[in-house]
C-alpha cells in the first residue's frame, strides 16, 4: 500500500480487530509481565514517508509508567512496515503477545525476536544482563 492515509486506516484497523486497545493515543497490550507500546510513526512529515512500528516494553521495576508511548520504554525496537501492512501487524501482535513474562521477553532478545531493539540499564538488570 503506496497511500499512507489507507496503511494508517488498514493498520488501526488491524489493532482493533485483535482487541488491542488505545492509551493516551499508543496502542497497549498488556502481558502477565511485561506491557508492549506500539506506535506508528512515519519517516518524515511527507505523505509518501514510509511507515514503520515503533515498539517499547515495560515491565514494572522499569521506572514509572510510559506516558509517551514506546518511547518511553526500557526496551525500544523499529520495525519498518511493508507493503502488506495488515499481515505483517498482525504477525507483530501475535509475537507481542507470545512473549508477556520476563522469561519470553529474556528469550525474545536472545532470539533478536525485535532487531536491534535497545535495552536501557535498567531492564538489563533486571532480566539479569
Amino acid at each position: 500500500m503506496s497511500d499512507q492515509k489507507a496503511t494508517r486506516a488498514a493498520v488501526a484497523k488491524t489493532f482493533r480487530e485483535h482487541k488491542v486497545q488505545l492509551r493516551k493515543g499508543h496502542w497497549k497490550i498488556q502481558g502477565a509481565d511485561v506491557t508492549w507500546w506500539i506506535d506508528l510513526r512515519a519517516d518524515s512529515p511527507l505523505p509518501t514517508a514510509a511507515l514503520g512500528f515503533e515498539i517499547g516494553a515495560w515491565v514494572a521495576g522499569a521506572g514509572p509508567e510510559p506516558e509517551g508511548g514506546a518511547t518511553d520504554c526500557p526496551l525500544l525496537a523499529d520495525q519498518p512496515l511493508g507493503e502488506d501492512p495488515v499481515g505483517q501487524t498482525t504477525a507483530l501482535l501475535t509475537l507481542l503477545r507470545s512473549v508477556s513474562t520476563l522469561a519470553e521477553l529474556d528469550a525474545a532478545v536472545d532470539e533478536d525476536l525485535l532487531p536491534d531493539a535497545y535495552l536501557d540499564a535498567t531492564l538489563r538488570e533486571i532480566l539479569g544482563r
